[in-house]
């Protein structure tokens, strides 16, 4: 691959060095559902100071996902 090394994703190895992010209306369902199907919990579901709830799970491949509720006052787009 012309000197680019790739290293596969493992849920028993340190996280990729990014996540990925989905906005929801319910966080502690989103967090719930990922855990129930098999993810490992990383950070329950929490209200952050800006308003924010927030939560976070290694999926089965071990890449962080965060679930988050809108930013209080943001408008949605799309």
């Amino acid at each position: 691959m012309n000197g680019l090394a790739v290293v596969p994703n493992s849920p028993n190895g340190p996280a990729a060095a990014w996540e990925i992010c989905f906005v929801t209306d319910d966080v502690a369902a989103a967090f719930d559902r990922a855990v129930s199907a098999g993810c490992s919990p990383v950070s329950a579901p929490s209200a952050k100071p800006w308003g924010q709830t927030v939560s976070y799970v290694r999926d089965l491949d071990g890449c962080i996902v965060e679930s988050a509720s809108p930013i209080a006052g943001s408008v949605a787009h799309g």
